[in-house]
């Protein structure tokens, strides 16, 4: 099959090569996806430049997020599974194959059915992202009527935060800088978007809140916005 992988970290250019790898076959518990669309989160590329440590394997395909579909199943997955739309998440953790490949093979866990109104690029742009913002909305309890802040509410994170907790019943505050990234976050969702360079969040919490502020915040990179809530 064809794949990208590297032997070692550093600069892209430098490191990553594409070429002709055998396909891996899944073991119990586990299930071979023909890769649709794979996805690229940051993680993928501090790992590969080297500022995650030394690499865990001898090679690595990265690529912890993809779409496609499932060609084989290993002992204890169901026959039914084969055929089956899915999108992945976590390819790469703890494991020598992502999904920059042909074909990778992952945890029937890690395989979840995509369903037929959704597109595989849709399926591959979960994982990483997507998650990250449900567990995060998750730690701060029932949602429901609560004011919630998301910072970049038009990033990866941010806007998968933005629909999540408005599905959760809460009111979203979300901060977006320009006209482009505030539209895509009232169409995910919020109820009001402040651009931090010429608006206080703060002001906008508060007027949203009647005075009593919010209690929960979603933010992926907090010491760069900490200022913005001044």
């Amino acid at each position: 099959m064809k794949a990208c992988w590297y032997e070692a970290t550093g600069p892209a250019r430098e490191v990553l090569r594409v070429g002709d790898l055998a396909k891996p076959r899944p073991g119990p518990g586990e299930v071979s996806v023909r890769v649709a669309v794979s996805g690229v989160n940051p993680t993928d590329v501090k790992r590969r430049a080297g500022a995650r440590g030394p690499l865990p394997f001898p090679a690595m395909t990265p690529g912890y997020d993809a779409a496609g579909t499932i060609d084989a199943v290993g002992e204890g997955v169901a026959e039914s599974r084969v055929g089956a739309r899915v999108w992945v998440w976590e390819a790469a953790h703890a494991r020598p194959g992502g999904s920059a490949a042909e074909f990778l093979v992952v945890p029937q866990s890690r395989a979840m059915d995509l369903p037929e109104g959704a597109s595989f690029a849709d399926g591959a742009s979960l994982g990483v992202p997507a998650l990250t913002a449900c567990h995060g909305l998750l730690l701060g309890g029932d949602l429901s009527g609560q004011t919630v802040i998301v910072t970049g509410g038009a990033g990866a994170v941010g806007n998968y935060a933005v629909q999540l907790a408005k599905r959760m019943g809460a009111v979203v505050v979300a901060t977006a800088r320009g006209d482009a990234k505030a539209t895509d976050a009232r169409k995910a969702g919020a109820d009001h978007v402040v651009d931090p360079r010429s608006g206080s969040l703060a002001d906008v919490a508060l007027d949203a809140t009647g005075g009593t502020g919010a209690r929960h915040m979603l933010d992926v990179d907090l010491g760069a916005h900490i200022g913005d809530a001044d």
